[in-house]
């Protein structure tokens, strides 16, 4: 097992989680080598995994599968985190959700406004059918979704 230690002035979170990801064996993705956050793509939603849970029985994010189309990271699967995928985006009033998307539908491109600070963002539900075969890729989680 690796320890990092920690001390005053040192790198930023993107390098740490660049780190991170290089000592568990994982690519370091595009955004934590170019440092943007949050970072804007262009997306195709390749995969929902499962049926959205019902809004009525607690608040929670909904992780789904996307293909970059273009850009610095095209060509990549990326896992999105989405809040309250049953609702249109104008709808949420909370401030960490935004954008003109009003359904999810497998097969279409949304342009994404994403952060990887998905934990400093959400502390809720994560409904996420990936985590049992894939726990080394980044969960984003989208700020604002539009159509593309």
């Amino acid at each position: 097992m690796h320890h990092l230690s920690l001390g005053r002035g040192l790198p930023t979170a993107g390098l740490l989680l660049a780190a991170a990801l290089v000592m568990l064996g994982g690519q370091v993705p595009a955004r934590a080598q170019a440092g943007a956050d949050p970072m804007v793509v262009t997306a195709k939603l390749v995969e929902i995994p499962a049926k959205f849970p019902p809004d009525d029985l607690y608040d929670y994010a909904f992780v789904m599968k996307y293909e970059v189309v273009g850009g610095p990271m095209d060509k990549q699967s990326i896992l999105v985190a989405h809040y309250k995928p049953r609702q249109p985006r104008s709808k949420i009033k909370e401030k960490h959700t935004g954008g003109k998307l009003r359904t999810f539908n497998q097969g279409d491109t949304h342009k994404l406004k994403l952060t990887a600070d998905l934990k400093k963002v959400w502390k809720g539900a994560l409904v996420d059918e990936y985590a049992a075969t894939d726990r080394k890729s980044v969960r984003y989680w989208c700020l604002e979704a539009d159509p593309a």
